[in-house]
């Protein structure tokens, strides 16, 4: 039988009071002596349980603090997804989708969406933004899908989730990229904060699971994908063509016309309210 630490911390005080009292003369001076060690002890005893009682409800509650966090985090990024969009935008993303739904693996899948989109009427188009090395950032290129309806402009985004994915995620991380929608649709400020927000629960996550944060999950180089310098094509075909002939293959390349805009001064200056008149025309191909 397992004997209580407390009941033996108390027969360990007995005892060594027994063995002071046996060292000296007995009398009431060392009775005396005796009684306080014990009660000292005894009192001593109390006041660490109840300090151990009383830590208990702070760790509740800090656990339930923090889970009410996380639910106001989940609850925020909720709202950048849904409400957001144009229901004109999402009807006709739907139905594109349906029709390609044997494309949605093609590297064209995007152009085909767009070409898509603008069938249905919508001012759709693709946007090619690539940027260079900048310090610790490396060079990429990344392709999205924007439209122009009314005096707004707005990120489609198919299986946007992907972009966020890392290896070990906490299960915070994990609980936010599962409230990720099919098809992001918003305004650029509303897809600048879920990357800001993104990014940074992810940096989060990977220091907790002992990962080093490569430079293509910084939060520069993520919002150099969207929010940098950008071409924008309405062009259904892509640059080039394989053209056969006979005993060898040659490539035609296609005039595409195409516009470059710098999509930072429209997310950082008047938002997107302004439409393709709010950005900065830089220069235009015929």
């Amino acid at each position: 039988m397992k004997i209580p630490a407390t009941f033996t911390k108390t027969a360990a005080a007995f005892d060594a009071a027994a063995r002071l009292n046996s060292c000296e003369s007995s009398g009431s001076e060392h009775s005396a002596d005796l009684y306080h060690l014990v009660n000292s002890f005894l009192e001593g005893e109390i006041e660490e349980n109840e300090i151990i009682d009383d830590t208990l409800p702070q760790d509740e509650e800090f656990e339930a603090q923090s889970r009410e966090l996380e639910s106001v985090d989940l609850l925020k990024l909720k709202r950048l997804f849904y409400g957001k969009g144009d229901r004109n935008i999402s009807l006709a993303v739907e139905e594109a989708r349906r029709e390609l739904d044997g494309e949605r693996h093609s590297p064209e899948f995007k152009r085909l969406l767009m070409g898509r989109l603008r069938r249905l009427g919508l001012d759709a188009g693709l946007c090619k933004s690539k940027w260079g090395k900048n310090g610790r950032r490396p060079p990429g290129n990344y392709e999205y899908i924007d439209v122009n309806s009314g005096n707004n402009r707005y990120i489609v985004e198919v299986n946007l989730a992907n972009e966020f994915t890392i290896a070990r995620p906490t299960a915070k991380y994990s609980s936010m990229l599962e409230i990720f929608p099919e098809v992001f649709i918003g305004k650029p400020e509303d897809l600048k904060k879920l990357v800001s927000k993104m990014c940074s629960t992810m940096k989060t996550s990977m220091k907790v699971s002992g990962i080093s944060l490569p430079p293509w999950r910084r939060v520069e180089y993520m919002q150099n994908k969207w929010f940098g310098t950008y071409r924008r094509t309405t062009n259904e075909v892509s640059g080039f063509l394989p053209e056969e002939s006979p005993g060898k293959l040659r490539i035609k390349f296609v005039g595409v016309r195409g516009s470059f805009f710098n999509c930072r001064e429209e997310v950082e200056g008047g938002g997107a309210g302004a439409g393709v008149d709010g950005i900065r025309k830089l220069t235009a191909a015929s």
